[in-house]
């Protein structure tokens, strides 16, 4: 159940929750949360052909969304019911061989193929490897090209 705090604002008492990032998994006090990692065995196992397909079919703590004509709109986390969460702070920041991609769109061009692995980070480990901007967690793609490098 969601418990709501009462704060007084310029005289008046709003009902707010707490705001920060925060991690739907439980996890015994002590242990480190690890990433899921897609390998490139399994990449290569899979029947998609593309890296939005990938995500699609693995990052289950994902929504993604698609346009009419399906071509990919954004990626966002799945909430449960104590999820607390900040204005616009509820898509994953996405990583292609460390750099930024600011468009999803580019996944649905990157062929699986080229992909060596993906590396899923949850809220609370992307914050402590890459900061504020990735509260709801990060995408790490690497590419086999960056791989052989």
């Amino acid at each position: 159940m969601r418990q709501l705090h009462w704060v007084p604002v310029a005289g008046l008492f709003l009902a707010a929750s707490l705001t920060g990032c925060a991690s739907s998994s439980h996890r015994s006090p002590g242990t480190a949360a690890r990433p899921d990692v897609i390998s490139s065995d399994e990449i290569a196992r899979s029947s998609a052909t593309n890296a939005w397909d990938l995500l699609r079919k693995r990052a289950r703590q994902y929504n993604f969304a698609e346009d009419r004509y399906g071509r990919p709109r954004f990626i966002r986390t799945k909430h449960g019911q104590s999820t607390v969460l900040l204005a616009g702070a509820d898509s994953p920041l996405v990583l292609v061989d460390g750099a930024r991609l600011s468009d999803v769109a580019a996944l649905r061009d990157m062929p699986t193929d080229s992909i060596d692995s993906i590396e899923l980070q949850n809220g609370i480990t992307g914050t402590s490897s890459q900061g504020t901007n990735a509260c709801a967690g990060v995408i790490y793609i690497h590419t086999k090209e960056a791989s052989s490098t």
